[in-house]
């Protein structure tokens, strides 16, 4: 899946823990858990929407030659550097999500969605951990 409005209903839904609707216009927005509304972010396109997604999973972003590699690790961020190197080091990335490309935001939603398939599991909430929780289903 690389359509990027797709990509942007599954971020605010499956990472955020947000609802998404179509307006009668057709216009698409997200309800947040507090309660307010706004525009549909455009996470795979707009790195200051992608930086959402960055925060709320800890994702290091890396910058590599002709594109960016972003990596969900195993929990929200590292310690140190050094706890970074030894987790690549490890190769222990059954519960990892990664991804290289050319554009940062697109990037970072492709590893968020490899993250979420590597864990089996489809949360509401991202919590960083695996769960059973099941997530709200795309619109049609």
């Amino acid at each position: 899946m690389n359509k990027p409005r797709e990509l942007d209903i599954l971020m605010a839904q499956k990472v955020l823990g947000h609802q998404t609707y179509h307006e009668k216009t057709g216009a698409l927005r997200e309800r947040l858990p507090s309660g307010q509304t706004r525009p549909l972010r455009p996470f795979a396109n707009d790195i200051t929407a992608a930086w959402e997604i960055v925060e709320k999973l800890g994702i290091t972003l890396l910058p590599v030659d002709q594109g960016w590699f972003a990596l969900v690790g195993q929990k929200r961020g590292w310690t140190s550097p050094a706890e970074f190197i030894t987790y690549l080091q490890t190769a222990d990335f059954a519960n990892s999500g990664a991804a290289v490309g050319e554009q940062a935001p697109m990037t970072i939603c492709l590893a968020a969605m490899k993250a979420l398939e590597r864990r089996h599991v489809e949360p509401a909430v991202w919590t960083g951990e695996a769960n059973d929780e099941q997530s709200p289903s795309l619109p049609n």
